[in-house]
């Protein structure tokens, strides 16, 4: 992005915000704008949280089948470059007299610019008594200098330090600096962050609070019949990224009990859609979901939502942001234990129902999009009264 375009983008910002002003006396107010990155469907769960919200994305996700009130770049259409280039800014001057508050998910702003952090687009809605949350999602916000410390003092490596190790050059200044003065720019401005204080480490130094999931209710179930005396037990993995999700040693583990057990199928899923993979869940007996994480990934509630036993690295012991509520919500399976933790639930059939139980209860309690908006809704209500 050039400085040229830069400066265009603030310009037209200011001067679209001024003839925007009969869009905040004549169109309907809006509470929330929530955007403007989709992090595995984070975006529209959030918005669908939110009453009197809107969602705004650069554009969609292209494995996840959602729509949104606003999308800014159309790069088949006719005017697709000028909305690549500008779109941004239009919008976010057209939102900016009609909301209240901005709720920024991941690292994107409306706005492409080199090395600003979004400190422009935070500063200039903050001058208009605009609320702003930042909620942060993984590697957006998370050092992996920091996370290479962390696994140095515990021993134990974390998808920070495995990243790092499969990619050197990520750990040098050119990597981390963005990442300091992102949470730099998130201290300043936030009235709220969200982030997980150990599994997304980083330079924050403000209190955040928990990541919430906002799994739809609809899509829980209460149906464990696949418990029944099955056949054939299904085993499932899918990885969005398989270095740091430990599917190496996954594969290495299944290989070993498929040959074991002949009645087992492992079934492993990559760069597919998220309506495949939930299709395959609802025939999965257990779902691997990730082992090097301090918390349970989307796909792992996504499988705890739908009735499967769950296994991963998080353990409520190490990231005190998951509450001791989550306590055998699933089986805490360290990354050189995967073979004996699926081994031990195979030998046990009541086991692994009553482990599927138990996840299902806890992801409706505390992952599901109506506890989700209840905890997001006292944190914005702390907004609206003032509080930060």
């Amino acid at each position: 992005m050039t400085s040229a375009l830069t400066r265009h983008q603030r310009r037209l910002t200011t001067v679209a915000y001024a003839l925007f002003a009969p869009v905040g006396w004549f169109r309907r107010k809006v509470d929330w704008v929530v955007g403007v990155e989709e992090v595995a469907s984070v975006t529209r769960h959030l918005a669908d949280a939110i009453p009197g919200s809107l969602s705004v994305v650069q554009q969609p996700h292209p494995f996840y089948d959602v729509g949104y009130e606003v999308v800014i770049r159309d790069d088949e259409g006719r005017w697709g470059r000028f909305r690549r280039l500008y779109g941004g800014a239009i919008v976010f001057a057209w939102l900016l007299r009609r909301a209240r508050g901005f709720v920024y998910v991941g690292r994107a702003g409306f706005l492409d610019i080199v090395d600003d952090e979004r400190r422009f687009e935070f500063a200039f809605l903050k001058r208009r008594g605009k609320r702003l949350v930042t909620y942060f999602t993984g590697t957006d916000i998370r050092s992996l200098r920091l996370m290479c410390e962390l696994a140095d003092r515990t021993g134990r490596p974390n998808v920070g330090s495995k990243l790092a190790e499969a990619r050197p050059e990520l750990l040098t200044d050119q990597y981390e600096e963005p990442v300091r003065r992102r949470a730099a720019v998130a201290d300043e401005f936030s009235d709220a962050i969200f982030s997980m204080s150990v599994d997304q480490t980083s330079y924050l130094t403000r209190r955040t609070h928990p990541f919430l999931y906002f799994y739809p209710d609809a899509n829980f179930t209460d149906d464990f019949s696949r418990f029944d005396a099955p056949e054939r037990i299904v085993v499932l993995h899918a990885p969005s990224n398989p270095t740091v999700k430990g599917t190496a040693l996954v594969r290495e583990a299944m290989n070993r009990i498929c040959a074991e057990r002949p009645n087992v199928e492992y079934r492993e899923l990559t760069n597919a859609s998220n309506t495949e993979v939930l299709a395959a869940i609802d025939e999965a007996h257990i779902v691997l979901n990730q082992f090097y994480a301090y918390v349970p990934g989307v796909f792992g509630i996504e499988a705890m939502a739908r009735g499967a036993a769950m296994l991963c690295s998080a353990d409520p012991r190490l990231e005190p942001d998951l509450g001791s509520e989550a306590t055998g919500a699933w089986l805490v399976t360290p990354h050189e234990h995967i073979y004996e933790q699926v081994s031990a639930l195979l030998d046990d059939p009541r086991r692994m129902r009553d482990q599927a139980v138990r996840g299902n209860r806890w992801a409706r309690d505390h992952a599901s999009e109506s506890a989700s908006a209840s905890a997001l809704a006292r944190v914005l209500d702390e907004i609206a009264d003032g509080g930060r």
